[in-house]
C-alpha cells in the first residue's frame, strides 16, 4: 500500500468535514427552497408606478393555469370588476390614472403585467391565459360582473380571452386592437379574427381609421362582419392619431357609458 503525504491526508479530511457540514446545513438530501419570483418581490404599485400612497391600491400576485406568476395591482373594491390588459412595450403602470379614476367611481379594478412584461414571469405563448387568471381573482374577491378593457396588443388578447367561456367575462372593450391574426391562445379561437364569431358578450370596438398599428375601417370590416353579438358599439375615429389607451382621452364618456350599462 502506498503511503499518502501527510498534507494530502489532512486536505482530504478537511474536505470530508466540510462536505458533512454543508449537507447538514442544507438539510441533507432535501433540495433548497425555490427562490421568490420577480412578481413576489415586486414593490408596492404606488412605489413602482411613481404614484403617491393610497389606501385602496394593493399588490397582487396572480398564478395562471400554466403556472406563470404575474405581478398585478388591485384598485378599489366592490362587485363591479374591471380587468385591464396593457399594450405592447408597457406594463400595468400605464393604466394607473385610469384605474384610480374607475376605482373612485366604484369599480374593483385589476391591472397586471402580461407574461414576460414588467415584473411578471415568462411562460408559454398563451397570453389569454393571463386574463383568465385575472378574472378569476376578481370573482374570488367579490366581483359579480367583470369587464375586460384591452389596449393595442392587449385589446387583441382581451378579444380572444372574451371569446373563451372559461374567462367568465361579461363584456369587452377593445381600444386599437392591433392585429386580427395575433395568436393569444393555445386552443380555438386563437386570434381576434377567429374570436369574432365566437364572441358571446357585449363589445365596444374603438379605433382610429388612420392608425397604422390597429385594424380599423376597411381592415376591420371582416372582423366586424363576423361578430354576431347584437349588443355592440363601434367607434371609428377619423384621423385623431390616438392609439390604445390614449383613445380614452377622446372617447371616455362612451367607455364610461358602456361600462355602466354592463356592470350588472
Amino acid at each position: 500500500m502506498v503511503a499518502l503525504p501527510i498534507r494530502r491526508v489532512a486536505a482530504m479530511l478537511c474536505c470530508a468535514v466540510l462536505t458533512v457540514a454543508f449537507a447538514a446545513a442544507c438539510g441533507g438530501d432535501e433540495p433548497p427552497a425555490d427562490p421568490p419570483s420577480t412578481a413576489d418581490e415586486a414593490p408596492d404599485p404606488e412605489e413602482r408606478c411613481g404614484s403617491g400612497p393610497a389606501d385602496d391600491i394593493s399588490k397582487v400576485v396572480l398564478t395562471t393555469s400554466d403556472g406563470v406568476e404575474l405581478a398585478a395591482a388591485r384598485f378599489g373594491s366592490g362587485p363591479r370588476g374591471l380587468v385591464l390588459v396593457h399594450q405592447l412595450g408597457s406594463d400595468l403602470c400605464g393604466w394607473f390614472p385610469h384605474a384610480k379614476r374607475w376605482a373612485g367611481e366604484g369599480y374593483q379594478v385589476l391591472a397586471f403585467d402580461q407574461r414576460c412584461d414588467g415584473l411578471s414571469e415568462c411562460g408559454g405563448p398563451e397570453p389569454a391565459t393571463d386574463v383568465v387568471a385575472a378574472v378569476a381573482d376578481l370573482r374570488r374577491s367579490g366581483a359579480q360582473s367583470v369587464q375586460l378593457i384591452g389596449a393595442s396588443r392587449g385589446a387583441s388578447i382581451a378579444l380572444v380571452a372574451a371569446a373563451h367561456p372559461e374567462t367568465d367575462a361579461d363584456a369587452v372593450i377593445s381600444l386599437s386592437a392591433h392585429d386580427p391574426s395575433f395568436s393569444a391562445a393555445a386552443t380555438a379561437p386563437v386570434n381576434p379574427g377567429d374570436a369574432a364569431a365566437a364572441l358571446k358578450v357585449p363589445l365596444l370596438f374603438a379605433c382610429t381609421e388612420d392608425d397604422p398599428y390597429a385594424f380599423c375601417g376597411d381592415s376591420a370590416k371582416d372582423f366586424l362582419a363576423a361578430v354576431t353579438v347584437t349588443d355592440r358599439k363601434v367607434i371609428e375615429q377619423p384621423d385623431s392619431r390616438t392609439h390604445g389607451w390614449d383613445l380614452l382621452s377622446t372617447i371616455e364618456s362612451d367607455v364610461d357609458t358602456f361600462l355602466a350599462a354592463h356592470a350588472g
